[in-house]
């Protein structure tokens, strides 16, 4: 049972450092219509954090990262949907 939830960890993880890395990231964000401030209150990090996210200058790291990761997969679903 613990393989699987650690398994599922590692896969947010890379699914978050790809939507950063590519960009994607920040165009959900910006279609979402929501600010760098906003997102970082909600995943509990600087908007600095955020925003070397977005650049790909840092990546996204612990559980503040799959904290991001699913805001980020909820934002998308919402966005998609509309």
């Amino acid at each position: 049972m613990e393989v699987t939830v650690a398994h599922s960890r590692i896969v947010e993880l890379v699914r978050v450092r790809r939507l950063a890395r590519t960009g994607e990231a920040r165009r959900i964000r910006l279609q979402s219509g929501l600010s760098l401030a906003e997102i970082a209150d909600a995943v509990g990090v600087s908007v600095g954090a955020v925003s070397r996210w977005e650049n790909g200058q840092r990546r996204p790291t612990g559980d503040r990262a799959l904290v991001y990761a699913d805001l980020l997969g909820q934002l998308q679903r919402e966005v998609l949907s509309a």
